[in-house]
């Protein structure tokens, strides 16, 4: 269930800057990673169409190192025991991807023997036995000098990072959810199960909720969804139309197109103008908010 929710393109259209924006650009460097350069976060002020004055952040991507994992984890792990945050949220990415490839080839052979008889891994139906053999054995090359007992430990990495503050883990630690045996489907599902899943979105709102309050454009996409649909929050159309709307006059003032025109025509439909008027209200407090926004992660 975590996962289908969280989605945020976070590419420039290429249109020109909003006539409104009088910009002040400021750059500052990035935390220390493994990358040939460091990495810049700029800053620039605009004006949205709601009169709010917003800061808006673009900041760079960080991403898992590139296979193979065991030099970029040989780099890594002093610098995430030193407290790199960057370095911490990258270490937790890249073992999340060896997190269940076994480390040693009698533990290869077996486990791709148990899935061509069960046709399932790790809780999930697998379709296609021979692909997920291939893939399997491709992971376990680009997996080759990572400790298999660190591989387990992805969560606790991405966790130090998120609550220290680093965005990027906020955002993406309800993602990576622990090691276990999931329920594929709601009717498979055994109460410990359920209770697990309930446990995992509250904490999915927690870690998003701390990225809205930092500034974050993609919690704010997130939390809309979640208001508009009724997954993982009760359906509330006031805050959902305040999330998109606040997004659409981001990306406005970005210089990027609009998007969530059409939803935002749905929801007027079926709200009661006290309602309009509360919503616009709480998007300008959300364009209001002074880490007010960040584009990128």
């Amino acid at each position: 269930m975590l996962g289908a929710w969280y989605w945020f393109g976070g590419t420039d259209s290429g249109a020109g800057p909003h006539p409104q924006a009088a910009t002040v650009v400021q750059t500052s460097p990035a935390a220390a990673n493994p990358a040939p350069k460091p990495a810049q976060i700029t800053v620039k002020e605009v004006v949205s169409a709601s009169g709010v004055t917003i800061r808006l952040q673009r900041r760079p991507r960080l991403s898992v190192p590139a296979p193979p994992y065991g030099p970029a984890y040989a780099e890594l792990e002093p610098a995430a025991k030193a407290g790199d945050r960057p370095a911490q949220y990258r270490l937790g990415l890249l073992l999340y991807e060896c997190r269940d490839v076994p480390a040693d080839k009698a533990g290869l052979e077996q486990t791709i023997e148990h899935t061509y008889e069960t046709r399932r891994r790790g809780g999930w139906d697998v379709d296609d036995p021979a692909n997920e053999e291939r893939t399997l054995r491709r992971r376990y090359q680009e997996c080759d000098g990572v400790p298999a007992e660190e591989r387990g430990q992805y969560r606790d990495w991405m966790k130090q990072a998120a609550d220290a503050g680093l965005m990027e883990a906020q955002l993406d630690l309800p993602l990576h959810l622990p090691q276990g045996e999931y329920c594929q489907y709601i009717s498979e599902c055994s109460p410990e199960q359920r209770a697990k899943q309930e446990g995992l979105d509250q904490e999915a709102v927690d870690y998003l909720g701390r990225a809205r309050d930092e500034g974050s454009a993609t919690a704010l996409w997130t939390f809309g969804s979640w208001y508009a649909e009724g997954d993982v929050l009760p359906q509330n159309n006031v805050e959902a139309y305040a999330s998109f709307s606040a997004l659409d006059q981001v990306f406005e003032a970005a210089g990027e197109q609009k998007r969530f025109d059409a939803m935002l025509a749905d929801l007027r439909s079926r709200m009661r103008p006290a309602d309009l008027a509360q919503a616009d209200a709480r998007t300008r407090e959300l364009l209001s908010n002074p880490q007010c926004c960040a584009l990128g992660p």
